[in-house]
């Protein structure tokens, strides 16, 4: 499959399901988050199959999409990819926000390989853009009461993934990611 088709794909995979999901607190269609991510994934050199992933990262975690779809519609790779750039699914609604998120940095500073570090990169910096474009126009409180843990948690996390991403040093989107943690929690 040529690059374009892949990535028409997935776009068009994605949007159908994300279709009925809207960001956090907003009522911006959930559909621009992936495409956000994509968009860093390719302004930054990356492999059709690792854009793809950009625009599928969160079907697994936030829609009825099982693996095995990914797999038969998009390949191995790609769903690899989702797969590490995911939380871990098993009893997710079991543990709490704080054990979540340090199995995620965990994996991404000791197991997940350069790709899957690249989309959890595009994610986490379109979720930390969206932030503070959401910040600059709503009063602090509010903005901090619609996630599901207080701010020197958020920070704790954000720059933990500063940490565990280190291995993309030198690209525009950890430069950039690394630049909008320090100015959201600093």
């Amino acid at each position: 499959m040529d690059k374009n088709k892949l990535i028409i794909k997935a776009l068009e995979y994605s949007a159908v399901n994300h279709k009925k999901e809207v960001r956090k607190g907003s009522n911006v269609p959930y559909i621009v988050h992936p495409v956000e991510a994509a968009m860093i994934l390719k302004d930054n050199y990356f492999t059709k199959e690792v854009i793809a992933a950009g625009l599928l990262h969160d079907l697994l975690e936030n829609t009825d999409v099982s693996k095995e779809e990914i797999q038969k519609e998009f390949g191995r790779e790609v769903l690899r990819l989702v797969v590490g750039a995911s939380e871990r699914l098993d009893n997710r609604e079991e543990r709490s926000w704080k054990k979540r998120k340090k199995h995620t940095i965990k994996f991404l500073k000791n197991d997940a390989d350069l790709k899957i570090k690249a989309v959890a990169c595009a994610d986490k910096l379109s979720n930390i853009s969206s932030m503070i474009r959401d910040l600059d126009n709503e009063d602090a409180e509010k903005f901090w009461g619609k996630f599901n843990a207080e701010v020197e948690d958020q920070k704790w996390y954000y720059e933990s993934l500063v940490d565990s991403l280190q291995e993309l040093e030198g690209l525009k989107m950890y430069e950039k990611f690394k630049k909008a943690v320090n100015q959201l929690f600093n």
